[in-house]
């Protein structure tokens, strides 16, 4: 059936008085099954002609932070700066007319990402749905405002709304309503708590963060200026433009070809090619610090101490891969045997002829189509303990006066936990055995399982004789500390790739018939929970 909105819509407004108008015609179309919304990027098909999002970017001073719009035009959007006027009544007015000055074409709308005073302003002027004529706003952004909405009340649903507060006081605006008659405004002064778990989550009825910095930590070119707040409120703020503008960049095919030049095309100017040169790219593998920042010193780190200094031995396989507006994190089971100098990994330690097998986290951030930066992480500790670098039962001195019997590090046991599970019942659990508490509260193994915990040490002798005899056949001088390098009761067992029936390759290879990694979004969600404290004590 074909339904012309238009006219429900005339009837609509013919049926209600004037203060009322447009407020129902929301909850209709919020109901009615099927897209209603001419406005929705969704309603045309993506072979439609469409022009860049537009976004405007507003703040009281004339001039704003160069930086940050350059970084909202690297990522497709049409970026406009309005100035907020000095007279509020004609900066109300510049609002109201955006939608026709926009000349925006048949389901486009905009946006607007507002800082400061200019952000209270926007916020105030929106939260009203006949302030947003043919629902032509899209996204609303505010960084920092000196007064937001009730946070009990809502936004009208064509508008999706983000809201960064930094931790202090805020003002709220509260205005009562009797069957559609409003009262008095009123602001009240409210303290902004730290939130709720570690992202700075606000209870609120709209989504609405607090970061513990000062207003004007994301302009860069601002004294206030905190780069940890900024890049954290950055990326739910691209997450939520690209969402309201039904905007797909495909940020894994970025990480992924700079995964096949530095890993298997082995290139370094193909793999140079996959980062930025709007911004200085950076590369930090985090265990020991090596890497690279900006675009020639980076170059000289790939050139001559990562790509060529990777064994042929070396084979990864993707455990886990999660997506967001400008990151991939990865998590990856790689396995070496250590036969070459690798100074990305251990700098300074000569071949060890050494199996190792590790968990890899790396972070992948994508700005304008382009790594930005790569953070890396492992456990640095059991690389060691592979390489007999590194011996759980070598206690130093200092340690031992203070109680220390055992150092709490493990082998290449905790890589195989997470790839393929400690036994049948065990998918990659946790054993606790190095919390000695743990075992003593337990309590019901008896004299059996310390025989049994016996017999296990007395196994790892013989594993570790064999893997210095292996050393000594193939010419390595290479000597570790006592004890190191035995990796508890797993030196004998087959690994992964074994257990599987693969034959373990020489050549770094893709794993076979891949699984596909679910996409996870960075959506930010408010997280309907009191904060400690009292993140609203005003109230």
């Amino acid at each position: 059936m074909n339904v012309d909105t238009g006219k429900i819509s005339d009837l609509v407004h013919a049926a209600l008085p004037k203060e009322s108008r447009n407020k129902n015609i929301g909850i209709l179309k919020d109901n009615w099954t099927g897209p209603m919304n001419h406005n929705d990027p969704g309603f045309l098909s993506d072979d439609f002609p469409r022009n860049p999002p537009k976004l405007y970017i507003t703040a009281e001073s004339d001039e704003f932070d160069a930086a940050t719009l350059s970084e909202w035009r690297d990522e497709g959007f049409h970026v406009e700066y309005l100035a907020m006027k000095p007279n509020r009544d004609a900066y109300r007015r510049t609002l109201r007319t955006l939608h026709r000055k926009s000349k925006l074409g048949p389901c486009e709308t905009f946006g607007i990402i507002a800082y400061g005073d200019a952000a209270s302003l926007c916020l105030e002027h929106f939260h009203v749905l006949d302030n947003n004529p043919e629902m032509k706003l899209g996204c609303l952004i505010a960084y920092y405002p000196t007064r937001i909405p009730d946070p009990n009340t809502r936004f009208p649903s064509s508008i999706r709304v983000l809201v960064h507060l930094a931790v202090g006081e805020v003002g709220v605006v509260k205005q009562t309503q009797m069957v559609g008659i409003q009262g008095k405004r009123r602001v009240v002064k409210q303290n902004v708590d730290r939130g709720f778990g570690v992202g700075g989550t606000l209870q609120s009825g709209y989504p609405l963060y607090s970061y513990e910095a000062e207003a004007g930590f994301a302009e860069h070119d601002l004294e206030e200026y905190d780069s940890i707040c900024a890049e954290l409120a950055w990326s739910r703020s691209l997450a939520k433009a690209r969402r309201a503008f039904r905007v797909d960049v495909d940020v894994e095919a970025v990480a992924e070809a700079n995964a096949q030049a530095k890993f298997y095309a082995r290139d370094v100017g193909q793999t140079m090619a996959t980062y930025t040169t709007s911004k200085a790219p950076q590369v930090t593998h985090v265990p020991t610090l090596s890497g690279g920042f900006g675009t020639e010193d980076l170059e000289d780190f790939y050139d001559n101490y990562f790509i060529n200094s990777n064994p042929p031995s070396m084979q990864i396989t993707l455990l886990s891969r999660t997506i967001g507006a400008d990151r991939v994190v990865d998590e990856m089971y790689v396995s070496f045997k250590h036969t070459q100098d690798m100074h990305w990994i251990l700098p300074g330690v000569s071949p060890t002829h050494k199996q190792v097998e590790i968990i890899i986290v790396s972070i992948v951030t994508v700005r304008g189509g382009k790594l930005h930066h790569e953070h890396t992480y492992w456990d640095q500790a059991s690389v060691l303990v592979q390489v007999g670098l590194l011996s759980s039962k070598v206690v130093p001195q200092m340690a031992q006066d203070k109680g220390v019997a055992r150092l709490p590090v493990v082998g290449r046991k905790a890589a195989r936990r997470v790839f393929s599970g400690g036994g049948e019942d065990e998918d990659g659990e946790a054993d606790n055995e190095l919390i000695y508490a743990w075992e003593d509260s337990l309590d019901t193994e008896g004299e059996g399982s310390e025989e049994g915990e016996e017999g296990e040490e007395e196994e790892e002798e013989p594993e570790e004789e064999e893997e210095e005899e292996e050393g000594e056949e193939e010419g390595e001088e290479f000597e570790g500390v006592d004890g190191a390098g035995e990796d508890e009761e797993l030196a004998e067992q087959p690994g992964p790739a074994e257990e599987q029936g693969e034959t373990k390759s020489h050549e770094l290879e893709a794993p076979s018939n891949p699984e596909p990694e679910e996409k996870v979004s960075e959506e930010p969600k408010t997280k309907q929970a009191t904060v400690e404290n009292g993140a609203w004590s005003g109230e």
